[in-house]
């Protein structure tokens, strides 16, 4: 090699040297708006790309099953129903890993991309492709009927949904209080701790769900999940409507739906409900394609129906109603005994993983209900159950109830409680249409038999609850009856033409108040998604921490706290049942009344500290507003054994003296 080339080189190294140092100086110190949102944009980009992973995975796990049980279904069921029952494969897969410690992120992904690839080398993506594609041109050439600023509205309200899911999980409190909480610390534990939390101990479907999200570090991918199965809820009411009365009842159906405020927000969060009406409604779908004799729809509807049970304790009105249709509609009683014992059997073992646990784990399968348990007692009890607190079987409370339900400010939780003004307004069309169907063919009439049949059934037990305590007012418990009588008030809202008068139309008049209550929907649900300002956290322009300073300043200064104390701390909190993302070890107040419990168990506050202390706490995290008046007169002498380590405007924080 010759002087000439080495001193090119030489030249050439020395430039490049310089080049590296000049940029790397100008970039660090300008930082380029671009390098400073490429790791928020790319964990975002990641969530979405995660949900579209496991939603096509879940599409072709149905799709196999219904292919090895040699059912036909038609390519709108099979993309529908396939893809809720993959997710519900999903959901007990996920958890089962967690169980067993194994949810480890290349085993997640193995698994994950193993399916996937299956899909493709079996060319089942072409099917499902084809299935979403036929799916979507129905929807297409469908919009002659109605309204033109419909479908765009029905759009509008799943895309305010997918926004408010890239955003943290602050304002979903059960999410922060269990739905991710739970995942969080099985992922942690690798093992199942009989933690002293009842609300770990509910069936846990969804949450096994978000270990998928959780364990991939896609925290937002757990709301994706929950979004997604409003899209499912969504395309199964069209799809029930359509086959039994047309597009034009099922499109109203769907302007039913989108009325409620309430839906984007809890569509976006990681909570369950929108799942459970989903599952319940396929559940009964299922039962009405079954006609009472196929059993292979009978063993569908019991995967559903058992799905529905491993998600919430009040499912159980599904599996109840769907065992009394059988019964009704068996050609004979031969043939509904044998449809009830191939529906019962597969819910059961569907739903028995969340009952064996509890039983095993906690000694009651039912946990804490019936039957006690772990940590469950006399006092417990009456504190969770809040007997004496409903409504009680006052007359005017109970007929003014649907009215209260509507205007939602007596719900225990106020956005997620919004149902909006049609259901009520349109009841009577509901009642018409269900009267009117008494004429229609068989399998209409069974279709409005379950919708009207199911909806007061759901209605009749939340009122009965509702009456023993106001804990279980909550309108979105409801959400499964409403699902399915948003059908009869679609079929109800296209007969107001038969009211027209040749210079009065009813139908004319009521459709612009049925598209301004939806415009107020969709305009309030924009304006509360602006002021999140989503775009900025999705691209990575806000920190997760300032958003929850931003959008829940009390959870985020409880986090503050905690974060404060030294990293082998356990804290003890009164007053606060969240507990996901805490950065120490911490035993949340569930129920609110973990002091109370305690002077109930030991009496005296020489008894109370040798319990915390044996227990391991260290500090005591104390919400500063507790609402029971007791609570100052159980505390104040426990002061002199803690000291005050720091102060804020919600909470304050003690270490336990030793």
């Amino acid at each position: 090699m010759g002087k000439e080339t080495i001193g090119k080189i030489t030249y050439a190294a020395v430039f490049l040297i310089w080049s590296a140092f000049i940029l790397s100086a100008f970039y660090i110190t300008q930082r380029p708006l671009f390098l400073q949102v490429i790791s928020g944009t790319m964990a975002t980009l990641w969530a979405v790309a995660l949900a579209i992973i496991l939603i096509v995975n879940s599409a072709a796990l149905g799709s196999f099953l219904f292919k090895q049980m040699q059912l036909f279904v038609n390519p709108h069921e099979q993309i529908l129903l396939g893809t809720g029952l993959g997710l519900g494969v999903f959901g007990l897969l996920g958890y089962g890993l967690g169980a067993m410690g194994v949810a480890k992120p290349l085993i997640l992904l193995a698994i994950l991309f193993a399916i996937l690839g299956w899909v493709f080398i079996s060319q089942l993506h072409i099917t499902l492709w084809s299935c979403l594609r036929s799916f979507l041109i129905s929807f297409r050439d469908t919009q002659s009927d109605i309204p033109a600023w419909l479908p765009p509205a029905i759009a509008a309200t799943l895309i305010i949904g997918f926004i408010f899911a890239l955003l943290p999980p602050a304002e979903g409190f059960d999410g922060l209080f269990y739905h991710l909480a739970l995942p969080e610390r099985l992922l942690a534990d690798q093992r199942i701790i009989p933690y002293n939390i009842l609300q770990f101990w509910f069936p846990g479907l969804m949450e096994g769900n978000f270990i998928w999200a959780l364990g991939l570090g896609a925290e937002s991918t757990a709301q994706l999940i929950h979004w997604t199965f409003s899209l499912l809820m969504f395309g199964l009411v069209w799809e029930w409507a359509y086959a039994i009365s047309g597009s034009k009842i099922a499109w109203w159906s769907l302007a039913v739906l989108i009325s409620m405020p309430s839906l984007p927000w809890l569509s976006s969060w990681a909570y369950t409900d929108i799942a459970l009406a989903f599952f319940g409604l396929a559940a009964l779908y299922a039962v009405w394609k079954s006609n009472g004799t196929n059993n292979r729809w009978s063993i569908i509807s019991g995967l559903f129906a058992g799905m529905a049970m491993g998600i919430k304790y009040t499912s159980f009105i599904v599996p109840i109603f769907c065992v009394a249709l059988f019964f009704l509609w068996g050609k004979n009683f031969y043939a509904g005994i044998v449809s009830i014992i191939s529906f019962s059997l597969t819910a059961v073992l569907t739903a028995s993983p969340w009952y064996i646990r509890n039983w095993v784990v906690m000694g009651n399968p039912f946990y804490p209900f019936v039957f006690g348990g772990r940590y469950w007692d006399v006092f417990q009890a009456e504190w969770y159950a809040g007997s004496g607190t409903g409504i009680g079987w006052n007359p005017i409370e109970l007929v003014l109830l649907p009215f209260n339900i509507t205007l939602g400010h007596r719900d225990q939780n106020y956005f997620d409680g919004r149902i909006g003004v049609l259901f009520l307004l349109f009841l009577p069309l509901a009642v018409w249409a269900l009267w009117k169907n008494r004429s229609a063919s068989e399998s209409a009439r069974k279709a409005f038999f379950i919708f009207g049949e199911f909806a007061l059934l759901n209605y009749l037990f939340w009122t009965l609850g509702v009456t023993q305590t106001i804990s279980l007012w909550q309108s979105r418990l409801l959400w499964p009856g409403l699902l399915s009588l948003s059908i009869p008030i679609g079929f109800g809202i296209t007969l107001l033409s038969k009211l027209d008068l040749p210079r009065f139309r009813m139908s004319f008049i009521y459709t612009v108040i049925i598209g301004f209550i939806i415009t107020m929907t969709l305009l309030d649900n924009t304006l509360s998604l602006i002021v999140r300002r989503p775009l900025q956290y999705a691209l990575g322009m806000e920190s997760r921490q300032s958003y929850f300073q931003r959008v829940q300043p009390r959870y985020s200064s409880a986090l503050e706290l905690v974060d404060s104390t030294p990293p082998d701390a356990f804290v003890y909190f009164m007053f606060e049942p969240r507990s996901y993302n805490m950065p120490r070890k911490a035993q949340p107040d569930p129920i609110n009344n973990n002091l109370a419990h305690d002077y109930f168990l030991y009496g005296n506050v020489d008894a109370i500290l040798n319990d915390w202390k044996s227990k391991g706490y260290t500090h005591i995290l104390l919400y500063k507003y507790p609402t029971y008046q007791q609570f100052s007169e159980q505390f104040d002498p426990i002061l002199p054994f803690l000291e005050l380590e720091a102060t804020n405007e919600y909470f304050k924080l003690y270490s336990i003296k030793q």
